[in-house]
């Protein structure tokens, strides 16, 4: 293991939340919130404003407060540093979580996109014509790994159902809200030995979205919603 890897590691255990002395910790489910981008990755924004790295992490910190009581947490960034995507997911490995979401927010030079984006791995996905520069493009690649594909089958098949789920609950709380959920080859997902997603949770180039985002009010209402969507996917026990 990478000098790096365990740095990391190390970092994120030391963050755990929700545990409880009175409780063995695997009685709880472990969640591992992943905040993209850090340091000199500024993810999407302009300057002036403020940038995705900043937002993902702070709304990490706002959903991990709500899942403390239920679950132990683990974020795999703390504060302001970059981290190499291969090791996001194998923080989550390492703890053995029971989920991991990776939070971002999305971008585009093109056109004007609104909503949310929850996108599960796929490596059928493949870019076609020429698209808006998202948040996401930087974790995609075309040539994934066959091998861990393949075993992968039963994990992605649960990151489509959560994201289905998350997708009820969301328009359940926001009826106006522009939800799309996408299969892709996304990086930051690769490797993941448990249902992951990635969640981009407004366009930091879409005025309306940038206002939301600004919002704590909305922000916690956001973070509810995912916290409950994941209380109810835990709760079925085909799940369990």
């Amino acid at each position: 293991m990478s000098v790096m890897i365990l740095a990391i590691l190390i970092l994120a255990t030391g963050i755990g939340a929700g545990q409880n002395q009175n409780q063995p910790e695997r009685a709880k489910k472990v969640v591992v919130l992943d905040p993209g981008h850090g340091g000199h990755d500024m993810g999407a924004g302009k300057p002036g404003d403020i940038y995705e790295k900043e937002v993902a992490l702070k709304f990490s910190r706002l959903l991990a407060d709500k899942l403390k009581p239920a679950y132990t947490v683990h974020l795999t960034r703390s504060d302001d540093y970059q981290i190499d995507l291969m090791h996001r997911p194998a923080v989550a490995n390492h703890l053995e979580a029971d989920l991991f979401l990776s939070i971002h927010t999305g971008a585009s030079t093109l056109h004007n996109p609104s909503g949310m984006l929850i996108a599960y791995y796929d490596n059928q996905f493949r870019l076609t014509t020429p698209h808006a520069a998202t948040a996401y493009d930087s974790l995609t690649k075309e040539d994934a790994l066959p091998s861990w594909d393949e075993k992968s089958a039963i994990q992605v098949e649960k990151s489509k159902k959560l994201a289905r789920l998350l997708k009820e609950k969301l328009l359940k709380y926001d009826q106006e809200l522009k939800v799309d959920i996408r299969g892709m080859p996304i990086v930051v997902l690769e490797g993941a030995d448990q249902p992951a997603l990635l969640i981009e949770i407004g366009y930091l180039t879409n005025p309306a979205d940038l206002r939301k985002l600004k919002n704590n009010s909305v922000l916690g209402n956001y973070t509810d919603t995912i916290s409950t969507t994941i209380d109810a996917y835990f709760s079925d026990s085909s799940d369990m």
